[in-house]
């Protein structure tokens, strides 16, 4: 019996030995190949250390001006626009033009009922007749009167009834012809005719309508002569000139116009000046367009021109921007400038600030640097620079 425990017990002991043995010869080999590992990754490491990044640069140019192009928006109009009504009452009988209809100076719009008109123009040429004849008789009775009085067979009192008759007549007649001048005017307006070659936009009346004195019945627009209304600054506005040729952007469309006035007063809420533009040859465009007019000013403003890219945000509304600075073997080392952006224009940027003429500003790959990181310039970029 002991000898059997004993033989159990070696047994034993030899299988705990060998299973030990395996874990150390694991732990070696794992050991081995984390020490391998981690040299291979120090030594990338350190050499991604000792290769320095190359960069994009440009030498600083300074200008003297900026020239900007400015955008003026304004809205197409009609240089003419009227409202047509009728002068007298009455009833329409006919309507010869509707909504959208083009239609040249003199052209008939519409006709009121001109019936009662015509019959008291024939009353007043009939009382005319009338107050003639009776004039012709005073003007008789006036003679013998006058001759009766000069021979003394008639009294001085009936000279002067004979001449006030006559008279009377006379003032009869200048009133019955007035009548008849307004009759025959309100009979002439009783036809709406077109003032001038247009479209029109709206109809107010139609056949049967019963309207009053000064009742709008048609909106015509001269389609033919538009013009452009634009707000600008009292200070630009002050650089157009009346005569001056300039182009318009209407509905993506060039056109040629001309300045033709500048409003002598600033409006009170935008604080802009109008500037009238007559356009030339309208095209496509309608009154109610947009039009655009772009314009280059040239200012006097000391700065440089760099990528808009290579702006970074930074406090009070400034910007900053990446430099290399010259050190030993074409090595430069990044540093940060604070600008002040004046203007954009498409992918360029105008700025001033802390920055001089023959400055390398780096113009790529400004989120993978920082400010006092070594690097070097692109071939191309070093031979160019100066």
């Amino acid at each position: 019996m002991v000898r059997l425990l004993a033989s159990s017990w070696r047994h034993r002991l030899r299988g705990m030995l060998a299973a030990l043995l395996m874990i150390g010869v694991t732990l070696v080999a794992v050991f081995f190949l984390t020490s391998q590992r981690s040299s291979a990754q120090l030594a990338r490491q350190q050499g991604a250390d000792n290769a320095l990044l190359q960069v994009a640069a440009e030498a600083l140019k300074q200008a003297e001006q900026l020239q900007r192009e400015v955008r003026l928006t304004g809205r197409v109009v009609a240089r003419q626009s009227v409202s047509l009504a009728f002068e007298p009452a009455g009833r329409v009988t006919a309507v010869s033009a509707d909504r959208g209809d083009a239609v040249e100076q003199g052209d008939v719009l519409a006709t009121l009922d001109t019936r009662r008109l015509e019959s008291r123009l024939a009353e007043v040429a009939a009382r005319s007749e009338e107050a003639r004849a009776s004039l012709a008789l005073a003007q008789r009775q006036e003679e013998r009167e006058a001759q009766l009085n000069q021979n003394n067979f008639a009294s001085r009192t009936a000279l002067d009834q004979a001449r006030t008759d006559r008279l009377t007549l006379q003032a009869q007649l200048a009133a019955l012809a007035a009548e008849r001048d307004s009759l025959t005017a309100d009979l002439d307006d009783s036809t709406l005719k077109a003032p001038f070659t247009g479209r029109v936009i709206e109809r107010h009346v139609s056949v049967g309508s019963l309207v009053s004195s000064g009742t709008s019945a048609f909106d015509l627009i001269d389609v033919e002569q538009l013009e452009a209304r634009l707000g600008l600054p009292a200070a630009l506005a002050a650089t157009f000139t009346p005569g001056e040729a300039v182009e318009l952007s209407v509905n993506g469309e060039a056109i040629r116009a001309e300045v033709r006035a500048r409003l002598p007063q600033v409006d009170s809420d935008s604080r802009t000046q109008t500037l009238v533009v007559s356009l030339g040859e309208p095209g496509s465009a309608v009154p109610g367009d947009l039009a655009e007019l772009r314009y280059t000013i040239t200012e006097p403003a000391s700065g440089y021109w760099v990528p808009l890219d290579s702006l970074q945000a930074a406090e009070r509304g400034l910007w900053n921007v990446l430099v290399a600075e010259p050190l030993e073997n074409d090595h430069y080392r990044v540093a940060q400038a604070s600008v002040e952006l004046l203007h954009s224009e498409g992918d360029q940027a105008f700025v001033r600030g802390t920055l001089a003429p023959g400055m390398r500003l780096i113009t790529s790959g400004t989120h993978r640097i920082t400010p006092g990181q070594q690097v070097t310039l692109s071939e191309e970029v070093a031979n160019e620079a100066p």
